[in-house]
C-alpha cells in the first residue's frame, strides 16, 4: 500500500471516528440546524435537532441542550418540542459573531416498531387496561430507545441589522365585545431603520379567553381584561392592558365584578365612580335594554338612592326625602306622564320589593341596613307631594322625554 493510500486511510478514520463521537452518524438523527461547521448564521437562529422517532417529553429538560460561545459562557434559552419529533433551543438573546459549541444530552425516544419479548409482553399486559397501549406507561417505557450524544459547533455572522427595540401602535385598548380592532408592530433596527413586523410576531396574552388575534385583526371572546405583548428577535415590547366591555344602547357598562370581593363590603365596587354599584347597574341595563329609557334613568336613581341607606342608615329621618326622590319621580311618569305619552309608562315598579331585597340588599349586612333604615322612619310624618310637581324630583334630564 503507497504511502498516499494510507494517509487518506487514516483520514478517512479518523472522521468516522469523530463522527461516531459527535452521535452525528447515530440512525436516530434526521438533521440538525445549523449544519455542523456552518458560517455566517443569523445572530436570532434557533437550534433544532430532528429524530425519525417521537420524543419521550419526560427525557427533555431545560438542559437537554447546552450552547456555549467561544469563551465557553454558557446562553441562557428555552428549551421546547416540536411535532413530537424535534427538539428546538431558542437563546434568549440575539447571538454575537463568533464560534458556538452545542451539546445535546442522550435522549429517550418511542421506537413503536420494536418486537421484543417485553414489549410483546408489555403490549398484551397494556391491551387489558388501555384501548390506546400508548397510554400505558409500561408498553412506552418497553419500547424505549437512546438517542447517541451530539457534540458540533457552527458560527455566526450574519452581519444584518438587529432589532433593538419593538413598540406597538396601541396603549391600553378598550374594545366593545361586538366590534373587532387592529394593532401594528414596529421594529426598530440598530442601523436607524423601522420596520413594520406584525406578521412575524408572536403575541403574548396573559388571558387567552378574552380576545383572539390573528395577524393584526384582535377580535373579542368574552367580556374582561388581559395584558398584551407582542414579541419578535428576542425583543419585546411594552406589555398594555386590553379590556373587553359590553356596551347596551350605546352605554359602556362597568365590567362584571367578582361576586366576592363585590359582596365584602357594605357599598361593593363601583368603578366607574357614578353612585352605583356596577352589579345593580348591569341588572338595570340589561332588565331594561328593550323598554323605554325612561326605565333605565328612574333605576339608576333609586340605585343611588339606595347607597345612601347603606352609607348613613342611622339618619332615615335625614336622608328619607332625599332617598325618596326616586319613588316619586317614578310615580310621575307611572301615573301622570302617561297622559301625554303613553310610550313612556312604566308598567312595572323599579323601586318594588325585588329590586330591594332581591339586586340591591342581596346580602344579610345590606338587608339588615335597609331595615335598620326603615325601622327608624316607623311614626314619623311625611308628606306626598302632587303627581304634576313629582317630576322636578328626578335627578336626570327630563325634558328630552318631551312635556
Amino acid at each position: 500500500m503507497s504511502f498516499t493510500i494510507k494517509k487518506l486511510a487514516i483520514v478517512l478514520l479518523l472522521t468516522l471516528t469523530l463522527q461516531a463521537q459527535t452521535g452525528l452518524t447515530q440512525k436516530y438523527l434526521v438533521s440538525i440546524s445549523p449544519e455542523t461547521g456552518a458560517q455566517d448564521i443569523s445572530a436570532d437562529t434557533s437550534i433544532e435537532i430532528e429524530y425519525n422517532l417521537i420524543l419521550s417529553k419526560d427525557s427533555v429538560s431545560k438542559r437537554a441542550i447546552v450552547l456555549k460561545n467561544a469563551k465557553h459562557k454558557k446562553i441562557q434559552g428555552q428549551v421546547s418540542i416540536k411535532n413530537n419529533t424535534t427538539l428546538i433551543f431558542t437563546p434568549n438573546e440575539e447571538l454575537v459573531s463568533g464560534e458556538y459549541k452545542v451539546k445535546v444530552k442522550q435522549i429517550k425516544l418511542q421506537d413503536y416498531t420494536r418486537n421484543t419479548r417485553s414489549v410483546r409482553y408489555a403490549k398484551k399486559f397494556c391491551s387489558y387496561f388501555y384501548d390506546d397501549i400508548k397510554e400505558c406507561r409500561l408498553y412506552n417505557y418497553a419500547t424505549r430507545v437512546k438517542s447517541k450524544k451530539i457534540k458540533y459547533s457552527f458560527n455566526v455572522d450574519d452581519g444584518k441589522p438587529k432589532v433593538i427595540s419593538l413598540s406597538l401602535n396601541k396603549s391600553n385598548i378598550q374594545l366593545n365585545e361586538n366590534n373587532t380592532t387592529t394593532i401594528s408592530v414596529n421594529a426598530k433596527y440598530d442601523d436607524n431603520t423601522t420596520l413594520d413586523v406584525t406578521n412575524d410576531v408572536e403575541w403574548i396574552l396573559s388571558n387567552s379567553n378574552i380576545v383572539s388575534i390573528d395577524k393584526n385583526i384582535i377580535t373579542p371572546l368574552s367580556e374582561g381584561t388581559t395584558s398584551l405583548q407582542a414579541k419578535f428577535k428576542n425583543q419585546t415590547t411594552i406589555e398594555i392592558s386590553l379590556t373587553v366591555y359590553k356596551e347596551i344602547n350605546g352605554y359602556k357598562l362597568p365590567p362584571e365584578p367578582d361576586e366576592t370581593l363585590n359582596n365584602s363590603t357594605l357599598l361593593g365596587i363601583d368603578v366607574n365612580d357614578n353612585g352605583v354599584r356596577d352589579d345593580v347597574e348591569r341588572w338595570i341595563y340589561e332588565k331594561y335594554e328593550d323598554k323605554h329609557p325612561v326605565h333605565i334613568d328612574i333605576a339608576m336613581q333609586e340605585g343611588k338612592a339606595n347607597k345612601k341607606i347603606l352609607e348613613t342608615p342611622d339618619k332615615a329621618r335625614e336622608i328619607h326625602d332625599e332617598v325618596d326622590r326616586a319613588v316619586h319621580c317614578q310615580s310621575y311618569y307611572k301615573y301622570y306622564a302617561k297622559y301625554f305619552n303613553e310610550s313612556i309608562l312604566l308598567k312595572d315598579s323599579v323601586a318594588n320589593e325585588y329590586f330591594r331585597s332581591k339586586i340591591y340588599f342581596n346580602t344579610q349586612e345590606r338587608m339588615d341596613a335597609y331595615l335598620q333604615y326603615d325601622k327608624l322612619l316607623s311614626g314619623g310624618v311625611y308628606t306626598l307631594p302632587k303627581l304634576g310637581e313629582r317630576k322636578v324630583k328626578c335627578d336626570f334630564n327630563t325634558s328630552k322625554y318631551g312635556k
